[in-house]
């Protein structure tokens, strides 16, 4: 019975985890696999073992490969966190009535794994979320190992010193071989050996023997193969095998879990030694009864502790943003070009924003008056520009945060545009969503770039671009299956098929983009398949810029707009000119609109003005009528009657003075007119590209 309440324990764990990673992280996952690479050649793994703990990243890339189909990666890596569950149960003797104990590590390798986040894109740990949890095995199968081979350490003679010699080569093989293939997670075997050894019944030479040449061979070790490493700083030495967040301030929440990792094979080392044989007496009185039946209960509701206390800990850590997985979403669904997919995926989306904005309109007024009146002491002079600072900085944050609950991530919205224009929809849907610029909720300083930058410019044809981004990413943070089919595709489509021929091939040789990379080599072999391709026939239309040397300051946003509303190229596409319109729209710049309407305007010559576009033309024109005529327009109906009501719903609400002071009225608007280029022009304000 106690068996089968340790494996249930373990079972019911892991089909829990199993279960919720497949429902909410399963874009992960997969985005998870594609951000890293294994290559089974000689030359990777000389790569990966160039650095101490180079066997942990290659096998935490072999199996990181797996979650090219999520549900098998998923499993792998719930069965590894059984693994280490069972582990501890064996190495430090947990009871069956406290076998809930024995998940303490495991369910922090859980919150280690699923709080990256935005970090996916940024940290340098090669494969992360296996690392850690290969690590940690290692770590405990290390002291198993070793338990297995003192089971005689209690013997007197001549086999109690064998055994100690035994233990003693043990821990030197340990550390002085394990280093460089696990690193940290050796040094962190050999103290849990030290402090078991120290709490044993050994003989004392045998302790003092083995915690000295413990502390000495953490010490000393990373010192001494610092020598043997041509690239590793030597504070870093110390480091191999973490994960790689810097050690800031801001980032110490990301190492809360990894510490009380690291701390609970020593703590349970401590709580748990060899178990007392329970007492069979029989209770011989109803007061021995009441205690027996105390005593029997208290584990119930020790274990019952313990399971609520790491489902909070699980929950706390677990990264939850709803914009970050949308991102996700909406990147896995441009890359199979499903546009109609995004669009889908943007509209729950923004439902889901949209039910949440009533419950923060309060907050979002008494931050923003708050900001106000520090402007206008700023402004009179009552306050200098740091205490300004300094002040504002809590309530931005505040508005923040309630940004990230209400509003979309510039990512998300200019996906939604990409998915409308290729689908030839952006005219009249194009502000029928939800708009904003809630920064990433992570304090990262993350860019768009590193989350979605790439496949933008890959999509708008601007080919150096997205391949300059991933030469240097992959500099940067590691060659990655990701950055090397951009790099592929980039190449195809500026005619330089024996570059994409060496990423196609080098693809080739992986588990499971072997199918991948033979689609796309036939492009190389064949050009005249490009055209009729669906994926290339979308982004053809953008290829007809003139060659120019210019920058983007890893700010993706801000230079596809003023490119493309800009660009005005003798030769053009309709495509393109649609694109310099949009731009034009976001960048509210009236005579850049002009140009670009017209512009659009004479390469569709056949069928209606869509409706934002009359929208924007209304507006303009009657904000600036000196400059075009618009009076002999043919104007919608429907556009002249909701530019009617608005104007109508401004002057009772004073919009200008009202816009930032009100969000009660900004709401009103919204209900009434949130589908309309108006709304965005007057009420869509202070949006910051990253």
């Amino acid at each position: 019975m106690k068996k089968h309440i340790k494996l249930l324990t373990g079972l019911a764990f892991g089909i829990i985890l199993w279960a919720l990673i497949l429902v909410f992280e399963h874009t992960l996952l997969f985005r998870a696999q594609e951000l890293s690479l294994w290559i089974p050649t000689k030359i990777w793994f000389d790569g990966c073992m160039a650095l101490p703990a180079g066997f942990l990243t290659y096998l935490a890339q072999f199996f990181n490969q797996f979650l090219f189909y999520p549900w098998l990666g998923a499993l792998l890596l719930v069965l590894l966190w059984i693994a280490v569950y069972a582990l501890t149960l064996r190495i430090f003797h947990v009871p069956a009535r406290w076998a809930t104990v024995g998940l303490i590590p495991a369910a922090l390798l859980v919150a280690c794994t699923m709080e990256v986040g935005y970090w996916i894109f940024q940290i340098k740990t090669p494969a992360y979320l296996f690392h850690a949890t290969i690590g940690m095995l290692f770590t405990l199968l290390a002291v198993r190992a070793w338990q297995l081979l003192s089971k005689c350490g209690e013997e007197e003679g001549k086999k109690g010193v064998l055994n100690s010699v035994i233990q003693v080569l043990f821990v030197v093989v340990l550390i002085a071989g394990g280093y460089p293939l696990f690193g940290f997670y050796a040094l962190l075997a050999a103290a849990v050996i030290a402090l078991l050894v120290c709490l044993s019944k050994q003989k004392a030479a045998t302790k003092i023997c083995i915690a000295l040449l413990v502390v000495l061979g953490i010490f000393l070790t990373p010192r001494l193969y610092y020598f043997a490493y041509t690239s590793v700083r030597k504070p870093m030495m110390y480091a191999a095998g973490l994960p790689r967040f810097d050690f800031v301030s801001q980032y110490i929440r990301f190492w809360i879990p990894y510490i009380l990792l690291y701390l609970s094979p020593l703590a349970l080392a401590f709580c748990f030694r060899k178990e007392k044989k329970e007492s069979c007496q029989i209770p011989s009185s109803k007061q021995n009864m009441k205690k027996a039946s105390l005593k029997q209960n208290k584990p119930l509701l020790f274990n019952g502790l313990i399971i609520l206390c790491l489902a909070a800990v699980i929950a706390v850590f677990w990264y939850k943003d709803f914009n970050f997985h949308t991102e996700l979403k909406v990147e896995e669904a441009m890359d199979r070009t499903d546009y109609k997919e995004v669009l889908r995926i943007v509209k729950n989306h923004n439902a889901h924003m949209e039910k949440a904005v009533p419950r923060y309109i309060k907050a979002t007024k008494r931050a923003t008056d708050a900001i106000l009146e520090l402007k206008d002491d700023l402004a009179k002079g009552k306050i200098t520009q740091e205490e300004y600072d300094n002040l504002e900085k809590p309530y931005q944050k505040q508005l923040d945060k309630i940004h990230h609950k209400t509003e979309p991530t510039r990512l998300i919205v200019l996906a939604k545009n990409l998915a409308l224009l290729k689908l030839g929809r952006a005219g009249d849907e194009m502000f029928k969503y939800l708009d904003g610029g809630a920064k990433p909720a992570t304090p990262l300083d993350i860019r768009m770039m590193q989350v979605g930058g790439k496949m933008l410019y890959y999509n708008y044809a601007r080919c150096n671009f997205c391949y300059r981004w991933c030469l240097e990413d992959g500099v940067e943070y590691g060659w990655k299956a990701e950055y090397m089919k951009y790099m592929a595709k980039t190449s195809i489509l500026q005619g330089d098929y024996e570059a994409s021929r060496k990423f196609t091939n080098t693809l080739s040789k992986t588990l499971f983009h072997r199918k991948w990379a033979k689609k796309y080599e036939a492009f190389a072999d064949d050009p005249k398949k490009i055209p009729t391709d669906k994926e290339f026939a979308t982004i053809l239309p953008f290829y007809c810029y003139e060659d120019q040397l210019d920058g983007d300051n890893s700010l993706v946003e801000i230079y596809m707009l003023n490119y493309f509303a800009h660009s005005f190229a003798n030769t053009t596409t309709p495509l393109f000119d649609e694109m310099g319109l949009m731009c034009a729209l976001t960048l509210k710049d009236i005579p850049t609109f002009w140009q670009n309407f017209f512009r659009y305007a004479n390469s569709h010559k056949e069928g209606r003005m869509p409706a934002h576009y009359q929208e924007a033309a209304l507006l303009f024109g009657n904000l600036e009528p000196g400059n075009v005529d618009i009076s002999k327009m043919p104007f919608d109906k429907t556009v002249q009657m909701k530019f009617k009501a608005f104007m109508e719903y401004a002057r009772k609400y004073a919009v200008s003075a009202n816009i930032e002071r009100n969000p009660e009225v900004k709401k009103i608007f919204y209900d009434n007119f949130g589908d309309t280029y108006f709304y965005f022009y007057f009420f869509i304000r202070d949006v910051k590209s990253y």
